[in-house]
């Protein structure tokens, strides 16, 4: 237990934290009242969790504190705090100034829900899950997700956010063909190391 992995593990905690606040302030708008300081809170609790993203990956290297068990929770931490923002502004959206469309969450959600399917099927036929390498599409395809739930939580509806958002779903469905193209690989190599024993 590192401290950047302390820092993995509050992002984690800072997901439902988030979520709550999200979902308090409509609760509150569609009760008449403002709920801006819910708002707010959401806004801060989503800048904080994504500003420990990169620390934690900062003091990993620097440090010298990369441990498994980072290796482990980093992604996750990630995926949760995306996915959840972004299944969020999605739907419910912003109280009384719009959402994301809907594609984008359903993109974002079918990617992730192939990728993980295909890890977890290869790592059972390969015995082990060390052969996930991360490519730098889906490092870019991260980065324009964040801001994507930024400019949601900022600017949701706006006009001028579509650059963005159609970047960030270019980048999404380009890292999901980059990734199915080396588990076919790795799936193709190992057909083949099977039938040459056999």
């Amino acid at each position: 237990m590192t401290f950047a992995t302390t820092l993995t593990l509050l992002r984690i905690l800072l997901v439902p934290l988030f979520a709550g606040a999200l979902l308090y302030h409509r609760e509150y708008h569609e009760e008449g009242y403002s709920g801006f300081a819910w708002y707010y809170a959401a806004v801060a609790l989503f800048a904080l969790a994504a500003l420990t993203d990169g620390v934690d990956g900062w003091i990993a290297r620097q440090f010298n504190q990369r441990s498994r068990l980072g290796r482990i929770l980093d992604p996750i931490a990630d995926k949760l705090l995306l996915v959840t923002g972004i299944v969020l502004l999605g739907t419910i959206g912003v109280a009384g100034k719009g959402r994301l469309p809907l594609w984008f969450p359903v993109l974002v959600v079918s990617r992730d829900l192939i990728l993980v399917s295909g890890t977890l099927f290869l790592g059972t036929l390969l015995h082990n899950y060390d052969f996930v390498k991360p490519h730098w599409t889906g490092k870019v395809c991260t980065f324009f997700q964040i801001a994507v739930v930024l400019v949601g939580l900022l600017l949701p509806g706006n006009a001028s956010t579509w650059p963005i958002l159609w970047a960030a779903g270019a980048m999404t469905s380009l890292s999901l063909v980059i990734y199915l193209k080396q588990g076919w690989y790795l799936l193709h190599q190992t057909n083949y190391g099977n039938s040459t024993q056999q």
